[in-house]
């Protein structure tokens, strides 16, 4: 069939594109033009964050070397006794000479004035001269600091009368007296904030023209004060204030507690981006702030670049939509030709591969009948072609039904279409497993399924086999372990019964010849007492030994009796936490060879725990849900990881955990183990109840 395009007419599908071309392109301008303002201010929003956090950092130093600094002048037992003596009129006169000169030289380098208070507010001596108006400031700061007996540090103040803003720090020094410390008095250390304060705030790490640093305080519940001189308000320090109604004011947002970085108006009513800060141990807020037109100055030089592109970019989406327009003939019938030629190599193609395949094809309508079959399924079936295409395909499948019940599943998942395992059936009436993957496929718009179908009777056999030798080895596995615990019951026996009643018998003849020693055989009667004890070492050493081998309590009182005898044993050297009535209710809900591997596995962990866990609480949990019984042991030592155990040869990491997976299979159940590392060890074992009674005869002669 010739296909030919459309006759000419408005495109309006190409000026539909071009339409949201151009709306995407303009929108793609705002989006670019607000990044790029976005990142300039992101950059700048961290570069404040930091400045911000090290002017912060900086101040607080600032008072904390101020005030180490202070005592460490002034923690000086020698000074305060001359001080007290003085104040008391012990010293001579000249001793005021002596105070005053020791003041002075440590006035000279930090401080503006230095004074000496007694614990009464009298100034006794003050370097230079307090004024008057000061007077009442400066006393009220010494009797706080005699008062509760420590450093004050007084916040910044304008000197009255004057221009003048200190601050003060007032430190108490005392005498022994016995084993108690008296105050005596204060001295109080004047710093102006212009030498030392001011200066951190007035220097910024980067150039700028806009940037600077502001501090303030909350003077009160209804607005804030400056304390610093601002770069664009001359005069600012406790003079500058402003209410806390005045929100967009970044110095009010620090002072209601937020520390962030965001976008205000500051005191000038100029746009600025700001990050503010609290200084550590002082009700001083502190803002690090910015106009935005800087922030933004670096993209504004260029910015008129972007309506530029935006108009190339739109010109060029005119002229590839003009060029689309232009080609889509010659593209019709290219792709049209393209298309055959891949239909027609891909119908060769996938001939070839139904020809030649190694697996069953089968292809069937929507109702479910053949009408494709390649050779391999006319040879395996046993059916002429013809007759295939006359079946549907549930006559092929032994349970019928199976075969196309996967339609609807099928046409659920036409993407990855359906794997699954089946029985078939040729013409002569004999069967073979199969395995097929079914697949949805349209075909000149018609829906058709398509079955690969791969003869597994080979693996099925091998299967089989594996599954017959693994049974016999776990057979052949428990029974080694039956005829292991008679062994350990027989020497167990050995042991108890012969080798312990001939230490007894020996003991008893080392005692004898003991009592027919003289008395002046002193050496030998001490030899024969040593041999005595050491012998009774070795019989109890016989016995442990023997009960591990075969734990009597075991045999004579059941699995909740042997295992708390193990516990108790364990717990003398870790704490071991366990309910010994949870043990009670799963005494009897095991066959004899079940009880046997349970304590096996548990004596097998705690052995492993010792050995190798260094752990120091080891908690037993029990639970029991439905016919299975849940025991846990948890340690919380080292741990280990799973996986490098299970990589190692079986030389290296020896049999303990292969013996107690194996023990759990016998008793029926399953053993897990959780590990890791520096977070300890859970082995979890679940048992069903009333299993493993089939193993019950086989140690029917256990104690024979």
């Amino acid at each position: 069939m010739v296909v030919t395009p459309e006759s000419w007419k408005i495109p309006w599908h190409l000026v539909l594109i071009f339409s949201l071309l151009s709306g995407g392109i303009l929108l793609l301008g705002y989006l670019y033009y607000d990044y790029q303002v976005a990142f300039f201010q992101k950059a700048k929003e961290e570069e404040l964050g930091t400045i911000a956090d090290l002017k912060a950092r900086e101040i607080a130093a600032w008072r904390q070397e101020r005030r180490h600094d202070a005592m460490l002048m002034f923690d000086d037992p020698i000074f305060a006794d001359e001080v007290s003596d003085w104040f008391n009129g012990k010293n001579p006169p000249e001793q005021f000479d002596k105070i005053r000169h020791r003041l002075e030289a440590l006035k000279q380098d930090f401080y503006i004035g230095i004074s000496l208070f007694d614990t009464e507010g009298r100034v006794r001596v003050a370097i230079p001269e307090i004024k008057p108006e000061l007077l009442p400031i400066v006393r009220n700061a010494a009797q706080e600091a005699t008062g509760a007996g420590r450093v004050v540090f007084t916040d910044l103040y304008l000197v009255p009368g004057s221009q003048e803003i200190n601050i003060s720090l007032a430190l108490p020094f005392h005498i022994h007296q016995g084993n108690k410390e008296q105050i005596v008095g204060a001295i109080l250390l004047q710093i102006d904030p212009h030498h030392y304060l001011y200066p951190i705030l007035e220097s910024w790490p980067t150039p700028s023209k806009t940037a600077e640093l502001v501090m303030a305080r909350r003077e009160n519940a209804s607005e804030i004060v400056y304390l610093n001189e601002l770069r664009h308000h001359k005069g600012a320090p406790l003079r500058l204030r402003k209410p806390m109604t005045e929100k967009q004011l970044p110095a009010v947002r620090a002072a209601l507690g937020e520390e962030r970085v965001f976008r205000g108006i500051d005191y000038r009513g100029v746009e600025v981006l700001a990050a503010t800060r609290t200084i550590l141990d002082t009700p001083w807020f502190l803002t690090a702030k910015i106009d935005m037109c800087e922030v933004t100055a670096p993209f504004r030089r260029w910015w008129y670049l972007i309506p530029i592109s935006t108009v190339a970019l739109m010109a060029a989406a005119g002229l590839g939509v003009g060029l689309i327009w232009r080609h889509r003939d010659a593209q019709f019938y290219r792709r049209q030709y393209r298309l055959e030629s891949e239909r027609l190599a891909f119908s060769q193609r996938y001939e070839y591969l139904a020809k030649y395949a190694n697996d069953i094809m089968l292809v069937m309508d929507r109702e479910g009948k053949i009408v494709e079959a390649n050779d391999l399924a006319v040879a395996s079936y046993g059916y002429e072609r013809p007759e295939l295409f006359n079946l549907h395909l549930g006559d092929l499948f032994v349970d019928g039904g199976r075969s196309w019940e996967e339609k609807k599943e099928l046409e659920m998942e036409e993407k990855n279409g359906l794997r699954f395992e089946a029985v078939n059936r040729r013409k002569d009436g004999t069967t073979f497993p199969v395995e097929i993957s079914s697949s949805l496929m349209e075909i000149g718009g018609s829906r058709l399924y398509q079955y690969i179908i791969r003869d597994i009777s080979e693996r099925k056999r091998r299967e089989k086999a594996l599954r017959e030798s693994e049974e016999q080895l776990r057979f052949l596995s428990s029974q080694l372990l039956i005829v292991q615990e008679k062994e350990r019951h027989r020497i167990s026996k050995e042991l108890h019964d012969e080798l312990g009643q001939a230490l007894i018998v020996l003991k008893f003849q080392i005692d004898s010849i003991e009592q027919r020693l003289p008395k002046t055989k002193k050496a030998l009667k001490n030899d024969c007492q040593a041999l005595y004890l050491y012998i009774d070492n070795i019989v109890d050493k016989v016995r442990r030994l023997s009960r591990d081998l075969t734990p009597s309590a075991l045999e004579q009182f059941g699995l909740a009796a042997a295992l708390g005898s193990l516990l108790e044993e364990f717990g003398k050297h870790y704490e071991v936490q366990w309910a010994p009535e949870r043990l009670e209710e799963i005494n009897d809900l095991f066959s004899t060879l079940s009880r046997i591997n349970i304590y096996r596995i548990f004596q097998e962990a705690l052995t492993n725990i010792a050995k190798h866990g260094q752990a120091t609480k080891i908690a037993i949990n029990i639970h029991r849900q439905g016919r299975h019984v849940t025991l846990a042991i948890e340690d919380n030592g080292r741990g280990f990881d799973p996986r490098e155990i299970r990589a190692m040869e079986s030389g290296e990491k020896g049999i303990g955990l292969s013996t107690m997976q194996e023990r759990a299979r016998i008793a029926g159940g399953c053993l897990k183990i959780w590990s890791r590392p520096g977070a300890g060890t859970k082995l979890t074992i679940a048992i069903p109840m009333e299993q493993g009674a089939q193993n019950d005869d086989a140690l029917s002669h256990y104690a024979g």
